[in-house]
């Protein structure tokens, strides 16, 4: 694995740039080395770098942010270990990164120059996934739930059985998500299996034989979340599994509605990492990006345009107490109560067969 090391960093300060910060928030900069490179590029989704949430950056270090977006932090992963994938940041989370860790295309973060790291909230702060080897490589930034959601009029009222997802009256309507092993959790959890991450075989064998009984009823198996969503938009998906972005359709007047099933739901968190590509003044910009992130405004903003929790204690404070309500952000202890959290799968090969056996059946 690289090493950490200090690079030599440009301080980029001004009269100009400490009025600007004032417009926009003080505390993601204060502390920080601003950023000297001209353009950092950005692996994570679109629901979490729409240009309103990056805009206040970029006023007040000069520093663009470019994205490379995907659905599975996996396809930026394979781009990286083939080499020159010119991502300098990646977002992964509890679900995956010792995949990414294990890959080598991951380096430490230097916490001196992200020290808004330390008022992130304190149920994130050492869970597993964020250190390696006793050094720290990602910074959580996000967090919530995955869960079962339905469009209540055709749905015929509340649901709150993941059993939903297996009823012949929604044949041709449901969708499941492709990604991640996520279906396979999912039935794992409908069956009441304990520990769905580290499956026995006679589990995965029950959990295989569920599935593909429920195929005949599933309308697709979703890859991006924007594709669950459009299928719920036009009614031709009424129940799946899915992500918090769907949420987005009440907009729409659409009475999308998001479950707590008696099964439980799946807790997550997402931390923003650097990749072996970010070096000198790019990695000094990516550490004060991700300080950004968990400051007292992009959370806020993540928060009001995509319905997402931040993980920033600052950006609570900096929220309208409707929207905190709104989120539900106050006491993540006891949302967290009855979720399973979200984890890599102990063996990802055996899952991936499995998984093959659904698809192929």
């Amino acid at each position: 694995m690289l090493n950490m090391r200090l690079n030599r960093r440009k301080l980029i300060r001004s009269a100009s740039m400490g009025a600007m910060v004032t417009a926009v928030g003080r505390h993601w900069t204060r502390g920080a080395s601003a950023a000297a490179a001209g353009e950092i590029v950005w692996g994570t989704n679109e629901a979490y770098a729409r240009p309103d949430m990056l805009a206040p950056f970029t006023k007040v270090s000069g520093t663009q942010v470019k994205t490379e977006l995907f659905s599975d932090p996996a396809e930026v992963v394979t781009k990286l270990k083939a080499g020159g994938a010119g991502v300098h940041m990646l977002v992964d989370g509890c679900y995956h990164v010792n995949l990414s860790y294990a890959d080598g295309v991951l380096q430490p973060i230097d916490v001196a120059n992200v020290p808004n790291a330390a008022k992130v909230l304190d149920e994130f702060k050492d869970v597993e996934g964020l250190s390696f080897d006793g050094k720290v490589y990602g910074v959580p930034i996000v967090w919530g739930t995955n869960s079962m959601v339905y469009r209540a009029k055709e749905a015929g009222g509340e649901l709150t059985d993941i059993g939903a997802l297996f009823d012949k009256q929604f044949a041709g309507r449901i969708s499941m998500p492709n990604g991640l092993f996520e279906s396979l959790i999912v039935g794992a959890m409908y069956l009441g299996i304990k520990k769905p991450f580290v499956m026995t075989k006679d589990e995965m064998n029950s959990v295989v034989d569920l599935l593909i009984k429920q195929k005949p009823l599933v309308r697709t198996y979703w890859n991006d979340i924007g594709d669950l969503k459009n299928l719920m938009a036009t009614g031709e998906v009424v129940v799946g599994w899915g992500w918090q972005p769907v949420m987005e359709l009440r907009k729409q007047d659409i009475d999308i509605r998001w479950a707590h099933p008696k099964q439980g739901e799946l807790a997550w968190y997402d931390a923003n990492y650097l990749t072996k590509e970010a070096d000198g003044d790019v990695k000094a910009s990516c550490e004060a990006f991700t300080n950004y992130l968990v400051g007292d405004t992009y959370g806020r903003i993540l928060g009001e345009d995509a319905g997402y929790r931040t993980t920033s204690k600052l950006a609570i404070a900096a929220m309208p107490e409707d929207l905190q309500k709104k989120l539900d952000i106050n006491n993540p202890a006891a949302f967290l109560k009855g979720a399973t959290w979200f984890l890599n799968p102990a063996d990802p090969p055996a899952y991936q067969a499995a998984w093959d056996r659904v698809l192929n059946a």
